[in-house]
This record gives C-alpha cells, sequence and structure tokens, in this order.
C-alpha cells in the first residue's frame, strides 16, 4: 500500500500563561483574559442553533466525508486503527477520547473518539506548495455516536487542496483512495454526501511575529503550560520532512485544548470532535518571517451548523488572547 498524507511527531502535555510589560498594563491585561477564558467555560447553550433539516440529511452537501456503521463506536474505531497500524507508511500521532475527557470535567458525552495520523513525504509534498495546509495537517478520523448510530467523518485530499488552492492530482487520489480504504463501511448506501467543497481561507487568521519559530514555539509552550490547557500534539512538520529526505521551511503546529471547553463545544453538535482541540500554527514564510496562524470561531460555527455569535466571539477572544502574546 502507497504512501499518503500528513504526519507526525510527539506528544506532550502543557498549557497557558500571559505577560505584559509593565504591572499596571499586567494587572488589567490579566482580568481580561481570566473573563475571556471563563466565558468560554460557561456557554450559554440555549440560544444555540443548530439547523439540520432532518428530510435532507441523506442527500445534502457537507464539508467533509460522512459515512454510517451498523458496529459499535469502539469496534469501528479499533478496526480504523487497525488498518492504519498496518500500513508502515502511516504512523498515528495522537488519539484523543473526547467523551472520556468529558467524563474528567463531569460531563457526559455521546460516544466521540478522534485518531491523528499521517505521512511526511506526502504531508511535506502538500506544504511545500502551501505551508497554511500545516494547520490541518496529519490527518484526523472522527467516530462518533449519532443518536445510536456509529458515524465516521474526516476531510479527505480533495477538501484540503481545494482550500489552500493545491493542485496534486494523483496524490489526491491516492490519498482518497487509502481514506476510503481505512474507513470502509459495512452499510451500503445508495447515495453519498456530496462533499461541500469550502474556501475558509477567509477564516484562517494569520498574524507575523518578530520572533524566530523556535522562540516563539517556546514562548506559546509557557503559555498554554500556565494557562492550564492540555497540549495534546506538538508537531515539528519541518523536521518530520528533514528526516524523510525533503526540505521544509520551519513549521510547527499545537494541538492543545480544555475539556471544559471542548466538551461544550461537541455538546451543541458531535461532529465538532473533528476540528477539536484547538490548533495555532507557526510557520516561517519565503521571507524568513514567522507566522502565527489559526482558525477563527466562524470556522467552527459555519463548518457544523451552528449559529451563534457570542459563542464564536468567545473563541475567537481566546485564541487572539494566545496568539497575541507570541507576537513580540
Amino acid at each position: 500500500m502507497k504512501p499518503i498524507f500528513s504526519y507526525f511527531i510527539p506528544i506532550c502535555a502543557s498549557s497557558i500563561l500571559l505577560f505584559s510589560s509593565c504591572n499596571d498594563n499586567q494587572s488589567k491585561k490579566t482580568d481580561s483574559e481570566i473573563s475571556a477564558l471563563d466565558s468560554l467555560e460557561n456557554i450559554d447553550t440555549t440560544s444555540i442553533n443548530i439547523e439540520v433539516d432532518e428530510s435532507e440529511t441523506a442527500t445534502m452537501q457537507m464539508p467533509f466525508v460522512q459515512k454510517k456503521y451498523s458496529k459499535s463506536v469502539d469496534e469501528v474505531y479499533n478496526s480504523i486503527k487497525s488498518a492504519i497500524e498496518a500500513n508502515e507508511n502511516l504512523k498515528i500521532i495522537a488519539e484523543v477520547n473526547h467523551s472520556e475527557a468529558a467524563k474528567g470535567v463531569e460531563m457526559e458525552l455521546s460516544e466521540n473518539r478522534l485518531i491523528i495520523f499521517g505521512n511526511p513525504k506526502a504531508g511535506t509534498q502538500l506544504m511545500q506548495q502551501s505551508q497554511a495546509v500545516a494547520i490541518d495537517l496529519p490527518m484526523k478520523i472522527l467516530v462518533y455516536d449519532d443518536k445510536g448510530t456509529t458515524k465516521v467523518i474526516y476531510n479527505n485530499a480533495s477538501i484540503l487542496m481545494n482550500r489552500y488552492e493545491i493542485t496534486l492530482p494523483k496524490l489526491e487520489e491516492k490519498m482518497n483512495a487509502i481514506l476510503d480504504k481505512i474507513t470502509i463501511s459495512d452499510i451500503e448506501e445508495p447515495q453519498l454526501h456530496k462533499l461541500k467543497l469550502e474556501s475558509n481561507l477567509a477564516d484562517l487568521q494569520t498574524k507575523e511575529s518578530t520572533l524566530s519559530v523556535d522562540k516563539a514555539s517556546q514562548k506559546l509552550e509557557k503559555l498554554l503550560k500556565e494557562k492550564e490547557f492540555k497540549l495534546i500534539a506538538k508537531i515539528e512538520h519541518d523536521k518530520a520532512a528533514t528526516n524523510a529526505g525533503l526540505q521544509l521551511r520551519s513549521t510547527r503546529l499545537f494541538i492543545f485544548g480544555k475539556p471544559q471547553v471542548g466538551s461544550q463545544l461537541m455538546a451543541l453538535n458531535s461532529t465538532m470532535g473533528l476540528d477539536l482541540p484547538m490548533k495555532i500554527l507557526l510557520w516561517e514564510d519565503e521571507n524568513g518571517k514567522t507566522q502565527v496562524s489559526y482558525f477563527k470561531g466562524s470556522f467552527l460555527a459555519n463548518r457544523h451548523g451552528i449559529d451563534n455569535q457570542e459563542l464564536t466571539n468567545k473563541i475567537d477572544e481566546v485564541l487572539e488572547m494566545i496568539s497575541g502574546e507570541i507576537l513580540k
């Protein structure tokens, strides 16, 4: 079986802190930061509207591939994991059991499990054409329970290449074929969901930092640790590319979150588990400048059919607070 996708590297655990240049400003900013985090951890779900026409779910366009299964979440998840492990060119980077994490903060979610995996050679080919695609790499597959039915969703190669304007038709075909084989369903559906190809780069917020990627990475890790975010994975795309005999400018992805925050979001719509935990990408552009990228709250809301401006604003406040501290 031939290689495909993204990749990578070690799993760490950590969280966040915030600095300021003088004591008065530091005191004021800390109050603001605490307020932003507290408000995000206490989302009022009564005002959230999820608009789904049940009669149209069999033919509606969706921004990710979706499949149904007759087996349990555990059975399907373990089958997918075994298929990934059987391919010597693929590597599992992290596993996130969203429903178990929710129990740890005394919340209940239906079964919801995420597996993160990839291949450095294929991932590097994508990033060599568009470095920003690194925020969506490695690949992810979500297995979850939807009212008693096990479902699987993932972004396939067509989704990613369209989003980042990448043209690699042979690789796209191979990636899609492998993903389809890994997630093969035991249910024959008369019509698969049609893909809604997005151009979400408008929701990708990018800011320039005066720090090097290495320095910004160190500062971000410290911030996450002090603010008690769990660092699920630190993915060093550039180092993985070097190990595969390829070249890539410094590119580091941080995947992090808080169960008390993510669980509330997934309670609104289980499919949110595909885009959680949160992510921040640090990368060196062609001019040697460090860029800090993350998806705005509107990205999550639009992808998962949630209409609530207050929610998206709160997500943006937290991500802006974190990213803003590693700009200088």
